[in-house]
């Protein structure tokens, strides 16, 4: 089995095709029943998949033991630490940890609040669209323009229906604000009924992430505005400050450790 085909069949799986059968990946990969069996074998080896039943296959417990040494050897999460916690007491919001992934926003950690009957749409692990949203349009106002000139030309139809420019020269216009600022607000983007305040991680130039506040709409003042968005971006900063202290701890630390000559 080739890494690109494996990579295929696990990326198949899906909130809504969360079992696939022999049958259906035959017809998507387009090769022999007997290569997607024996493809699909060595995944229930390697633990990625397990049969489920008659119907096929699901993603196998190897994949939850993945995420747990994710989980525990994150850096980013190793320095957000406790921070988001807090974040989410004083500010009475969801907090949210995201990172960009290809063309989508890819929740890593989701603190919930004590604002009442406040439903989002992120948690950890779902991909989210990169054009919508504070927690999105802050990584996108981040970007290098490299990489925004390759969203325009291969997400097109998604920038056209997200309402943003379709040049290069007008969407740097369009973002050059909200990167110069620092933050993002929105009102229903993802959620009708909430309003994200979203700031950037950043390690120097390089775009780490985004820590989001999502707050109800009906209860969002200029008050509320002033009174969440210092407490948003001084959080940001300490994560940023505590991912610094752990490179240079780890810098330490090999040093210490090297082989003399």
């Amino acid at each position: 089995m080739t890494v690109s085909r494996t990579l295929q069949v696990l990326g198949m799986f899906t909130v809504e095709r969360p079992v696939l059968s022999i049958d259906w990946l035959v017809g998507r990969l387009q090769v022999s029943r007997a290569s997607v069996y024996r493809d699909v074998q060595e995944l229930v080896q390697a633990g990625l998949l397990e049969k489920v039943d008659a119907r096929g296959y699901a993603l196998g417990a190897r994949i939850v033991e993945l995420d747990r040494q994710i989980r525990l050897g994150d850096p980013l999460l190793h320095a957000a630490g406790p921070l988001p916690q807090q974040l989410a007491r004083e500010s009475g919001g969801t907090v949210l940890l995201c990172r960009l992934h290809a063309r989508t926003v890819l929740c890593i950690l989701e603190v919930t609040g004590s604002a009442p009957g406040l439903t989002v749409s992120y948690e950890r692990g779902r991909a989210m669209p990169l054009y919508r949203g504070a927690t999105s349009k802050i990584l996108l106002a981040h970007l290098p323009v490299s990489r925004l000139r390759q969203l325009l030309e291969v997400d097109a139809d998604a920038l056209v229906d997200a309402g943003l420019p379709q040049t290069l020269p007008e969407l740097q216009q369009a973002l050059a604000p909200l990167r110069a600022q620092g933050h993002v607000i929105t009102r229903g983007e993802v959620d009708a009924h909430a309003v994200g305040l979203a700031a950037p991680l950043l390690d120097s130039a390089r775009l780490l992430g985004s820590l989001s506040v999502v707050l109800p709409a009906a209860r969002f003042t200029p008050a509320t505005e002033r009174r969440v968005l210092p407490l948003l971006k001084s959080c940001a900063r300490r994560i940023e400050a505590r991912l610094e202290n752990d490179r240079r701890r780890g810098q330490t630390l090999r040093t210490l450790h090297a082989p003399s000559t």
